[in-house]
């Protein structure tokens, strides 16, 4: 079907992108290359297939070219934590481990910002007195700051005092 959608509009990037995927997975890497390598043809800005290109070729010792996939990458959206952790992968790979570390420092930071979802959701979860997902939601902060966060003590207490609450309320 894939196939099909792909010949009658060659230009739609999901098609060849997934078909790129397919092969990919079923160890045609030539195929995906080469579907990969058309999706960004079409739409050079398509950065899920940067990354799974940039996989590959890491995954076959290419990692010139795997770099220049990534830095086009990283021109379009630099904070991209996957395109970060690739790019270290990089990195790491021409013994540049400075620029590693500090590309995979940099992915991190990532995790911080998104534990401020999880923070913002238990406060409101709280307010409506769901303690319990008040509770998961705390705890996936935590598992995503980690030890050496400056707040995970203040997480680690306010979590602790929720569970000392002891309601427990269902969600509709």
């Amino acid at each position: 079907m894939l196939l099909e959608n792909h010949r009658s509009d060659p230009e739609f990037c999901a098609n060849s992108f997934l078909i790129g995927k397919i092969y990919y997975f079923d160890g045609d890497f030539d195929r995906a290359e080469r579907y990969w390598q058309y999706t960004l043809t079409v739409n050079p800005h398509h950065l899920d297939t940067r990354k799974w290109l940039a996989r590959l070729y890491l995954q076959l010792d290419r990692v010139d070219e795997a770099q220049g996939v990534l830095s086009h990458g990283l021109a379009i959206s630099s904070e991209d934590p996957e395109l970060l952790i690739l790019m270290a992968k990089v990195k790491r790979r021409h013994q540049d481990l400075a620029g590693a570390i500090e590309l995979y420092l940099k992915s991190q930071a990532f995790s911080e910002r998104l534990s401020e979802a999880s923070i913002d959701l238990a406060e409101i979860y709280y307010s409506f007195g769901l303690t319990d997902r008040a509770e998961e939601e705390l705890q996936k902060a935590l598992v995503l700051l980690g030890e050496s966060s400056s707040i995970t003590p203040s997480l680690s207490a306010a979590l602790e005092q929720l569970k000392q609450t002891g309601t427990r309320e269902v969600a509709p």
